[in-house]
């Protein structure tokens, strides 16, 4: 502080008896133009970088056919709902389903002006690349005061373009991607122990996803341990509460059928108190359940190794806890993979884990103060490696390929039976299709609306007609179902089939 800011300050103690406030317009303007300010303008560059990259990413899986109804035709729906002040119904969940009885995200709503300027399905990719782009800002400020300013932006452009970073972003969109910056911020605030923030972050958090609550209670076992009562046991109270009350209450109000299936945990009972139960009185045996399978192994290896298993010894670990406990004792392997959405939100964590422990080890100097550069060179040097060589893992490899933006003879047909669907009506279509008549035709998964649907679209080049569930067909059963209903072949081209059902759209016309 200048000399003349120190008078400044003295004169207007001396006239009010307190020190100055600051005015909230000028709270505002300083957070808005922060990022810009020399000590983050090279943060906000990559922070860009990353944003185009991933928005580019998702343009391309889009225009390439290779985006999915689930999520993608879903959240496009909900959100399209939202933007025109309806109930978020998706028909791809089926005929009125309120995406409530689904999962509970409210905060996706936030997303609803952007429609507003664009509605379009690939709105969603860009906001979502936004939002994990963003998230760069507390990892590199938690890195700063341990590492320094150097690796701190090594550490940052690492994590940003970490594989579960990637993975989230080819999995098209997901609720998860407000989860990421949410925790990256919260293990930021929990560090600088501003407490009013965890709280504001930890009910923020609630409103991404029901599970979310124990990450608030994995929140509010930290802060116990710092000797905070009243706020750590508030906040254990405010996660378990609001699962129990959104799983328990929420739900199954918007969720008619009782259709909500995602407690799969057999082998742990059929509550969440039996489970409890069990794991507290089988404790090695659970133990065990989390390395019994190569996927879970591998999935172990993907997020540990890389890090230098840094992330086991910080306290920040425990923000983990939860959502590995709860993939990896869950009975659906798909929770177990490197693929998907899953990992996206554990990113912050483990990279922010490994960041403290790091800071403790070369906090007095000696031999281990090298770590500080060459741990953060090692990891944003493995993360490149990975996305030139191994494009399972790091899907941004998709983007430098000679056949990244080539146009296929099946990429045309899909595009132009696509357009031969007419505005409006109601159609059932494979998976990959969907999100490409998701803004202008209510559609659904094959099989879904079949005695409302007056046309549909199957792809034979499929090994099914994707989705899941009950709508889960080859490309020949449901052509044998739609047959069945009435629907008749009225063009193909190159695999690509569209039908439509003469009788039901001659009433509707009548």
């Amino acid at each position: 502080m200048s000399i003349k800011e120190l008078k400044t300050t003295s004169t207007v103690a001396n006239h009010t008896g307190r020190a100055p406030t600051r005015r909230p317009a000028k709270i505002v303007m300083d957070f808005v133009w922060r990022p810009f300010s020399a000590e983050l303008r090279w943060v906000t560059v990559l922070a860009l970088v990353a944003a185009v990259a991933y928005s580019a990413l998702s343009i391309q899986r889009f225009i390439r056919f290779r985006s999915a109804g689930y999520d993608l035709g879903i959240f496009d729906q909900v959100v399209r709902q939202y933007s025109q002040f309806a109930p978020p119904y998706s028909q791809i969940k089926g005929p009125g389903f309120n995406i409530f009885g689904d999962h509970f995200h409210p905060i996706i709503a936030v997303l609803a002006p952007l429609y507003w300027v664009w509605d379009d399905p690939r709105m969603l990719g860009i906001a979502m690349a936004c939002l994990l782009a963003a998230s760069v800002f507390p990892v590199y400020l938690f890195a700063k005061p341990r590492l320094g300013r150097g690796p701190a932006f090594l550490v940052g452009a690492g994590y940003l373009f970490w594989w579960p970073v990637q993975g989230l972003v080819a999995f098209d969109f997901h609720e998860i991607a407000f989860g990421v910056p949410l925790v990256a911020w919260l293990i930021y605030a929990l560090d600088k122990r501003s407490y009013r923030a965890v709280g504001a972050l930890c009910v923020a958090l609630l409103c991404v996803r029901e599970d979310m609550g124990f990450v608030v209670m994995a929140v509010a076992l930290i802060i116990l341990a710092r000797c905070h009562w009243r706020l750590g046991a508030s906040l254990f109270a405010l996660g378990l509460g609001g699962y129990l009350l959104i799983t328990g209450v929420v739900i199954p109000h918007f969720n008619a059928d009782n259709s909500f299936g995602y407690w799969q945990y057999a082998e742990l009972g059929p509550t969440l108190m039996a489970a409890a139960a069990f794991i507290l009185a089988h404790p090695l045996r659970t133990v065990g359940m989390l390395f019994n399978n190569e996927t879970k192994q591998l999935l172990w290896g993907a997020l540990l190794f890389p890090l230098g298993l840094l992330s086991l010894g910080s306290a920040y670990l425990l923000l983990a806890a939860p959502i590995l406990l709860s993939r990896l004792l869950s009975d659906r392997p798909g929770t177990w993979s490197t693929a998907f959405q899953y990992n996206a939100i554990l990113a912050p964590i483990l990279v922010l884990a490994a960041v403290d422990m790091l800071g403790k080890l070369t906090r007095r100097g000696g031999r281990l103060a090298g770590l500080r550069t060459a741990a953060p060179v090692v990891f944003l040097a493995g993360v490149v490696a990975g996305t030139l060589l191994l494009p399972a893992l790091f899907p941004l490899h998709q983007l430098f390929t000679a056949t990244a933006w080539s146009e296929t003879a099946h990429m045309r047909a899909q595009q132009r039976i696509v357009q031969m669907v007419p505005s409006g009506v109601v159609v059932e279509a494979d998976d990959r299709l969907v999100p490409h008549l998701s803004n202008r035709a209510t559609v659904g998964m094959i099989g879904r609306q079949p005695e409302t649907a007056t046309w549909a679209i199957v792809d034979l080049s499929q090994k099914d007609t994707g989705g899941g569930g009950d709508g889960n067909f080859t490309p020949k059963s449901a052509l044998e179902l739609l047959a069945s209903k009435g629907f008749v072949e009225v063009h193909r081209e190159d695999a690509v089939v569209l039908l439509q059902r003469p009788a039901a759209t001659s009433s509707s016309r009548s």
